[in-house]
Order: C-alpha cells, then sequence, then structure tokens
C-alpha cells in the first residue's frame, strides 16, 4: 500500500519507538559471606554449650569426688584455747567426729553450736588439707557470783555466763542485793553495779586487811552503797558511796587499833560523807 493509499484510507504511519524489557525484579540469596559467619556463629554456639555441659558435670563430679572419698577424712582435730573444755568436749560441742569428710562440715554451723555454750565467748573453725579441722576458741571467765534466790556467774565486765551449777567454780567473790530482774529492766545499770562491786573486792584483796580478813561477800544496798563482810566471823564494813581506797585505809587503821586492843568489832561505819574522817565501830 502506498503512502496515498494509506492517507486516503486515514491511515498513518506511525513510528513505533522500539520496546525496551522492562527490569525484571528477581528476588537473590543473602550473600554467601553472610550465610557462612552465620553458620560460624551456630557452630560457635553449640560448642560453648557443649563445653559448659560438660564443665558443669566436671565440677559435679569432682565436688562428688572431694566429699566422699577417704583421702579428705578428719583425721586430726586440733583445738586451742579451751579451759573449762576438753579438746574431745569441744569437738563434741561443735559436732565434729574424726573420719567424716572434711569438706562435708558446715562450719558455720559449727560455730554456732560453739557459740551457744555459755562458757565461749567467740569461735573460729578452719579446714587444713587433707584431713585436719583447726578449732580455737576464747572462753568467758567468771569473776564474781551474784546471789540472789539462785546463783549467777558473772565476768569482770559484769555481764552473766550461766546460772550456778554443781561442777562450776565458787572461789570468785560473792556479790548479794541485785535483784535479777535489775539486768531484764536496765541490763546495762546492773552490769555497771556489779563492776563496781568487783573494783571494790579487788581493792580489798590488796590490801593488808584484806591478806588478814578474807573477803565473803559484797552486799549492794538499795541506794547504791556497798557493804564488805569480811573474816569468819564477819566483820561488817559499810563503805557508803565511792570512792573507797581511802575507806580502805582508814578500815586498816582501826582494825589495827582494835587488834592491839583485844576488841573483836561487829561492823565498822566508813560511810560519814558529811565527815569522812569519822568512823563509828559497833562492838559484839
Amino acid at each position: 500500500m502506498t503512502a496515498n493509499d494509506q492517507s486516503a484510507l486515514g491511515v498513518r504511519n506511525v513510528r513505533r519507538a522500539p520496546v525496551e524489557s522492562a527490569p525484571c525484579s528477581v528476588a537473590r540469596g543473602a550473600p554467601a559471606g553472610a550465610s557462612s559467619r552465620a553458620m560460624r556463629i551456630v557452630w560457635a554456639a553449640v560448642g560453648f554449650l557443649m563445653v559448659v555441659g560438660m564443665g558443669g558435670s566436671v565440677v559435679w563430679a569432682l565436688r562428688n569426688y572431694v566429699k566422699t572419698s577417704t583421702r579428705f577424712a578428719i583425721v586430726d582435730i586440733v583445738t586451742t584455747g579451751g579451759k573449762r573444755h576438753s579438746p574431745d568436749e569441744l569437738s563434741a560441742i561443735a559436732g565434729l567426729e574424726k573420719g567424716e569428710n572434711v569438706f562435708s562440715v558446715d562450719l558455720d554451723k559449727a560455730k554456732a553450736r560453739l557459740m551457744a555454750d555459755p562458757w565461749i565467748e567467740n569461735a573460729f573453725l578452719s579446714r587444713q588439707l587433707p584431713g585436719t579441722i583447726n578449732l580455737r576458741v576464747t572462753e568467758r571467765q567468771a569473776a564474781g557470783l551474784v546471789m540472789n534466790v539462785e546463783g549467777y556467774l558473772v565476768t569482770r565486765q559484769g555481764a552473766i555466763i550461766k546460772r550456778l551449777e554443781a561442777a562450776d567454780p565458787t572461789d570468785v567473790p560473792i556479790v548479794t542485793g541485785i535483784a535479777m530482774e535489775q539486768f531484764t529492766f536496765d541490763r546495762e545499770g546492773a552490769s555497771r553495779t556489779v563492776r563496781r562491786a568487783l573494783d571494790l573486792a579487788a581493792d580489798y584483796e590488796q590490801t593488808p586487811l584484806g591478806a588478814r580478813l578474807p573477803l565473803q561477800e559484797i552486799h549492794v544496798e538499795p541506794n547504791g552503797e556497798m557493804t564488805l563482810a569480811v573474816g569468819n566471823g564477819p566483820v561488817l564494813l559499810r563503805m557508803g558511796v565511792m570512792p573507797y581506797r581511802r575507806k580502805l585505809e582508814q578500815a586498816e587503821r582501826v582494825m589495827s587499833e582494835l587488834d592491839r586492843r583485844g576488841a573483836k568489832p561487829d561492823s565498822i561505819m566508813l560511810d560519814n560523807e558529811g565527815r569522812p574522817e569519822r568512823v563509828v565501830v559497833r562492838m559484839r
């Protein structure tokens, strides 16, 4: 068909542009390098878990071995510091036995059992491999005996140790006049009073009079004043309030004069705070 024919028929000659294929979006997988890194991480995690599992098994096996092996059986219990208790008694109080595994012993519980004993002030325990337990204690020392309805041993600081029993020491100064209720309602005040009484007892026993007339008792009056009972008689030394050393010197001079005269006193009054130089003696 000619161009004129195409024109007559109303047909135009249209130039077609070249058809370009549209870009095709094709899904691609992750790069080979990233995939490799991911796999390495996975295998590392698996390896770590295997090592942890194996390590846990090893730790468990090791712990089981050391807590059951006869190689770590207790063959010696070394005790120091015990005076009131023998080594065997301390071991029994702590719950320690030869032959048991040194690692199976709970040292904290053993210490708690020791500290529950009234005579033990402090305790320290340690292991010494392969089979030794070291046990060191600090014991309380009885310095006085507070007598009321019952007797209670006390320390030099005035703290109660325990109720008096048959096997307990009694060769300590006896303090009377202090109700045990005071230790409940005013422990510090009661302990302070006991300390003052024991201080007076110590001062008296260091005097020449203390060697001649042994101390029998320190009595605390309701108002806090002190009275000493000395000698086999006994003779009462009414000391009043502190300070006491000057009064003890006065008592020594008075007793020396009475001995020179052959007189037997019942009590010596050293409690005149208004006229401290005045001493009154009551005879038997």
